[in-house]
C-alpha cells in the first residue's frame, strides 16, 4: 500500500480537487447527522421535584426547548401505592409546569397518577386480582382528571395514561377483552375532561407468548380512541429492536392511525437477572444518529424522547457529552 505521503498535492489545481472531494464526502455525513424535530419529551416526576423551585423548573424547561422541543409529557402526576409511598404533585406545581411551558410556546401533556402495583397486578393469575385493580385505577383515574383545577389551560394538550401496554400480559382474549373495557371508560373520562384523545405508550414483551403486539393493538382501535406511543425499545434491546416492532408499525401504517415513535435515550448496563436492579447511561451520539436516521421515514406523528433529563439534561458525563454533540449537530 503506498503511503498517505507519496500523494503531493502542491499544485493548486490540485488541492482544489481534494477540497472538493473532502467537502463532497462531508455532506451527505452531515445531513444524516441533522436530528430530526423532536416533537416531545417525558418528564417524569419524583417526590423530590415537589421542593423544585420556579426557577428550577424554568430553567430545565428553557433547556428542554433549546433541544428543540415542542411540548413535553408529564409521566405522571404522583404515585399511587401504600401510605407511606403514595404522593401527588399539588395543582400549583402542575400549573406551575403549564404557566412555563405557556411561555415558551410548548403545551403539555399530563398523565394520571400511575398506580405502581400494575405489574404486580396483570400479573397475578386470579381474575379477582386483576378486576380489583381495574376497577380502583380506573375509578381514581377518572376521579382526579374529573377534579384537576387546569384542564382549560391554553397549554394542555391532553392526557397521558402512564401503564405500558406489551403483549404478553394480554394474550388471552377474555383478559383483553377486560383490558379494552378499563381503557375505555379511562377514554372516556379523558376525552370529557379535555376534548383531547388521550395517549399511552406501548412496547414489545420479548417473553414468549402466543399473543402479538399487532393483534392486541388491532382489537384494541376496533373498540377503543386512543393515541398510542411506539417505545422503541433500543435502550434495553439495541437497535434491532425495530425488526420486533415492524408488524405493529405496518398494522398501523395500513390503517391509518396516528401514532408517535418513542426514541429511548439510554442503554441499559448489566444488572440482575430479576430486573430489579434496573441500571443505565447515556446512549452514544452514534446510537441516537441510528434511531434518528429511523425515525425520519417511521411515519410517525411525533418523534417524543425519552428522555432528555436526566439522559442529556442530565449532570453525568456521558449526558454532558451527549448534549454537547446533540448541540453541535442542530447547528
Amino acid at each position: 500500500m503506498p503511503s498517505l505521503h507519496a500523494a503531493r498535492p502542491h499544485s493548486p489545481r490540485r488541492r482544489r480537487l481534494l477540497q472538493a472531494a473532502v467537502l463532497a464526502a462531508c455532506l451527505p455525513l452531515a445531513a444524516c447527522n441533522a436530528p430530526p424535530q423532536i416533537g416531545g419529551t417525558f418528564v417524569q416526576l419524583w417526590r423530590s421535584h415537589l421542593d423544585w423551585t420556579a426557577d428550577q423548573w424554568r430553567d430545565r424547561l428553557t433547556a428542554t426547548h433549546a433541544l428543540g422541543c415542542k411540548e413535553i409529557f408529564v409521566q405522571w402526576a404522583g404515585i399511587d401505592s401504600e401510605p407511606d409511598s403514595t404522593w401527588i404533585a399539588p395543582d400549583s406545581m402542575i400549573q406551575l409546569l403549564l404557566d412555563e411551558s405557556a411561555a415558551l410556546g410548548m403545551g403539555v401533556h399530563v398523565g394520571v397518577p400511575y398506580d405502581e402495583r400494575w405489574w404486580n397486578a396483570i400479573g397475578n393469575k386470579n381474575d379477582a386480582v386483576l378486576d380489583t385493580f381495574l376497577k380502583r385505577t380506573r375509578e381514581r383515574s377518572a376521579s382526579y382528571m374529573q377534579t384537576a383545577l387546569w384542564t382549560l389551560h391554553d397549554a394542555f394538550r391532553g392526557w397521558y395514561l402512564p401503564y405500558e401496554l406489551e403483549q404478553y400480559n394480554w394474550a388471552d382474549p377474555a383478559r383483553l377483552d377486560k383490558l379494552a373495557d378499563w381503557l375505555g371508560s379511562i377514554v372516556d373520562a379523558a376525552m370529557a375532561t379535555s376534548g383531547q384523545i388521550p395517549t399511552v405508550s406501548t412496547y414489545y414483551s420479548r417473553i414468549p407468548t402466543t399473543g402479538t403486539l399487532a393483534g392486541m393493538w388491532s382489537a384494541l382501535l376496533d373498540r377503543v380512541q386512543m393515541h398510542p406511543m411506539i417505545q422503541d425499545g433500543v435502550g434495553v434491546a439495541g437497535i434491532g429492536n425495530y425488526d420486533a416492532l415492524k408488524p405493529l408499525h405496518d398494522m398501523f401504517i395500513a390503517r391509518g392511525a396516528k401514532f408517535d415513535l418513542i426514541a429511548e435515550l439510554f442503554e441499559q448496563l448489566p444488572t440482575n437477572n430479576d430486573g430489579t436492579d434496573f441500571k443505565a447511561r447515556s446512549a452514544s451520539f452514534r446510537r441516537i444518529e441510528a434511531q434518528w436516521n429511523i425515525a425520519r421515514d417511521y411515519g410517525a406523528q411525533r418523534i417524543v424522547a425519552f428522555s432528555l433529563d436526566p439522559w442529556v439534561l442530565g449532570d453525568s458525563d456521558e449526558a454532558r457529552s451527549l448534549l454537547k454533540r446533540w448541540q453541535s449537530a442542530m447547528s
